[in-house]
């Protein structure tokens, strides 16, 4: 077990990481979906595990880490295997749940809650964000029509794409983002269902995250028809 030392040390280095990301954040412009967009956050480096990251971010991903615990052998993926994860916030659960609660309204349903969802759909779900091997930006750039890849688990097709910002009249000149889509299967990018980064090439001691703006719907559009039983 950890000694007390170690947990204070390693709560102190969640904190301190924590802010220094919202320092980046609060100096940079917005876009897309309403996030700041990080300018300089291109190499920041967490002292632990992907999953243990999540965990030192005051809150903010406990939605995510709840749903990644209800999924059998998920959370040993995410703390141990060399991923990128596309983190999902505790908005974008509430964006998809507020959708799912007041469709069954309208039904006459109870509502529905993250510990009530069917774990065969969550996982399905909840995979698509999560990548093996590490994609950092760098490695998008080439490809001015992005990238398809696939997700954990079930081969799923997802889409990268490298995007550069203008910023205060110059081109190319602001913060770098992936716009990460679900292709749903089709070439046709009007059926796609896409969102963006709002931080990017976060490394840990297993992979890499990018984080993804509060204005997404977790499930890309999918979980109210999934989950709604």
């Amino acid at each position: 077990m950890k000694s007390i030392r170690e947990r204070i040390l390693n709560k102190c280095w969640g904190i301190v990481f924590l802010f220094a990301l919202s320092a980046i954040a609060s100096s940079c412009s917005k876009s897309h979906e309403g996030p700041y967009y990080n300018y300089e956050n291109q190499n920041a480096v967490y002292n632990g595990s992907t999953y243990a990251f999540l965990q030192a971010q005051d809150g903010l991903f406990d939605s995510l880490l709840y749903v990644i615990d209800r999924v059998p052998n998920l959370k040993d993926t995410i703390e141990n295997y060399n991923i990128t994860l596309f983190a999902p916030n505790n908005q974008c659960f509430t964006n998809a749940l507020k959708n799912l609660n007041e469709l069954r309204s309208t039904q006459h349903k109870t509502p529905l809650y993250l510990r009530d969802l069917d774990l065969m759909e969550l996982d399905t779900l909840l995979c698509r964000y999560v990548l093996a091997g590490k994609f950092v930006t760098d490695s998008l750039i080439e490809f001015s029509d992005g990238i398809s890849v696939q997700s954990l688990r079930y081969d799923y097709a997802m889409h990268l794409r490298y995007h550069r910002q203008d910023a205060n009249g110059y081109q190319n000149g602001g913060p770098q983002e992936i716009e990460f889509s679900d292709p749903k299967n089709s070439i046709f990018e009007r059926y796609w269902v896409t969102t963006y980064t709002t931080s990017v090439n976060i490394y840990t001691n297993n992979g890499l995250v990018h984080l993804l703006s509060g204005g997404h719907e977790f499930g890309f559009g999918e979980f109210s028809g999934r989950m709604n039983k």
